[in-house]
């Protein structure tokens, strides 16, 4: 009986951690670059993998028109950082310069195509 239950309660998680969370961060990523201005057609490369450091998932991204940059999306389920109310299906960017070997910050005017949303 203990196994059966250790069973289902396994499935349940695994299930959550993969294909559940993943249309999740994949309908979020939609969304989120669909404000960004950015249209499916120009994504060069993109790579989904599972961030088990902090949640969710990772989603990196190399644009046709913003080669010189890669876009490192960050969906995580939810989020409770210090001094800030709870979030749900949060996602962040980071972008880094592939020459340089440098994450940009802000301002980001001018610095790449398309910049992370304000919160």
């Amino acid at each position: 009986m203990i196994l059966i239950i250790l069973s289902i309660v396994l499935a349940c998680f695994l299930i959550y951690q993969y294909p559940i969370q993943r249309v999740l961060a994949l309908k979020n990523f939609k969304s989120y670059i669909s404000q960004q201005g950015i249209e499916p057609e120009i994504i060069k490369s993109k790579k989904v993998f599972k961030n088990w450091k902090d949640g969710g998932y990772k989603i990196i991204v190399i644009l046709d028109d913003d080669p010189n940059y890669i876009y490192i999306y960050r969906y995580q389920p939810w989020t409770h950082k210090k001094n800030e109310h709870i979030k749900f299906n949060r996602i962040t960017l980071q972008i880094t310069d592939i020459e340089k070997s440098m994450v940009l910050d802000p301002p980001y005017d001018g610095k790449c195509k398309y910049p992370p949303i304000d919160e």
